[in-house]
């Protein structure tokens, strides 16, 4: 099956560039990006990984924007993403984005991909999101109600989760089991609102050519396919979906893991609100034995316009089900409050308070295991887009 999906992949891609004509416009090249200048502010409980009240950190990223349309109507265009603040070292890396200024490395290319459309719908080659994240990443609760600080990628830049405690990981639960690795995905056009979209990586490697070892232990073969539907009723507009992906666990003694998702939102008038549920299922089999976890997630969000004024309130509860007694019952939740507003075209004011708790499930644990963390946080900032 897995050969049959690649072959169809990579034969509809070609044939398409093959039957391409001459060019009707282009091609052209435009910048785009954003800087984000932040402030925060934390307190927390927990004795491990103990970080510094302020924090001041920056979100940056220059777009660099291709395009051309050739004569038959085909659009072609082309996406880099350029991060700022990031030290290119092997060893050293950081940019403040990590708890405690932990030595890590940093994409200086974030994403880099082509994109194909005409009437056909759309493909997508490249470095880029999986088909199920680009469908589903909006009808996720705290994405579709976030208007301050997004969760998912600041969450553990504020709050230091107990290494005892087992929940959602990054981009994991984003539908995302590639990490912008290589990959290629087709969307269809929408029929009366009706979407749907499938891809395929062959790992998770940014900078796969075609090259496999026996030592290779990422995740290969990883399919995905999305689905969403958006209506009106009157003046109610609604957004339904979900995604599924898989992968092929090529380390020795890991079973196939899986993700799942479901999710929607509902807009009427100035206000929206927001629900998701989604699994990520990830096993060890040693001996028969399943040893980790599959982590549920439920995300809820509210969000309202008040002129150039945006609110929101967000709701996320992870908990990890496992036989293992150390996994079994962990559990991680964030609420959020937040509000942003419009300063001028391309310029916002933002404001994030955040509460976080973490326990760990295990009911006896190792003396002097640091099992549970709880605290506050507030961010503010300006974000420019251009």
């Amino acid at each position: 099956m897995n050969n049959t999906f690649k072959l169809a992949a990579v034969s509809s891609a070609a044939l398409m560039l093959a039957a391409a004509p001459a060019m009707a416009e282009g091609p052209t090249l435009k910048l785009g990006g954003y800087y984000d200048q932040k402030m925060s502010i934390q307190s927390q409980d927990s004795s491990a990984l103990v970080q510094s009240d302020v924090d001041v950190r920056n979100d940056v990223e220059i777009y660099f924007l291709g395009g051309a349309t050739l004569d038959n109507g085909i659009k072609i265009r082309t996406r880099v993403e350029l991060e700022g603040g990031t030290n290119d070292v092997t060893t050293t890396s950081d940019a403040g984005n990590r708890v405690n200024g932990a030595q890590a490395t940093f994409d200086q290319i974030d994403e880099a991909f082509m994109t194909i459309s005409g009437s056909f719908g759309s493909v997508k080659l490249g470095m880029s999101d999986t088909a199920a994240k680009g469908m589903t990443t909006g009808l996720q609760g705290t994405w579709a109600s976030n208007v301050g600080e997004n969760i998912t990628f600041n969450g553990g830049k504020l709050f230091v989760r107990p290494g005892t405690v087992t929940a959602r990981s990054t981009p994991g639960a984003q539908m995302d089991g590639n990490s912008d690795g290589e990959q290629i995905s087709y969307t269809t056009p929408s029929f009366g609102g009706f979407q749907v979209s499938a891809g395929y990586a062959q790992n998770a490697l940014e900078t796969f050519d075609g090259l496999t070892t026996a030592a290779q232990a990422s995740d290969g073969d990883i399919v995905d396919i999305a689905a969403r539907y958006t209506g009106k009723f009157g003046d109610v507009g609604f957004k339904v979906g979900g995604g599924y992906m898989q992968a092929n666990e090529q380390a020795v003694g890991l079973e196939d893991s899986s993700q799942w998702m479901f999710g929607g939102s509902v807009r009427i008038a100035a206000f929206q609100l927001a629900a998701s549920y989604s699994r990520q299922d990830q096993t060890t089999n040693s001996s028969g034995a399943i040893t980790i976890e599959e982590v549920d997630t439920l995300e809820l969000g509210v969000r309202a316009w008040m002129g150039p004024n945006e609110f929101s309130l967000s709701y996320l509860r992870s908990e990890a089900n496992s036989p293992t007694a150390t996994v079994d019952g962990d559990e991680e939740s964030y609420i959020v409050a937040a509000m942003r507003r419009t300063l001028g075209k391309g310029v916002k004011w933002h404001n994030t308070l955040y509460y976080y708790d973490a326990e760990d499930g295990d009911t006896a644990p190792a003396a002097g295991a640091i099992t549970s963390n709880d605290g506050f946080a507030f961010t503010t900032g300006i974000r420019v887009g251009f």
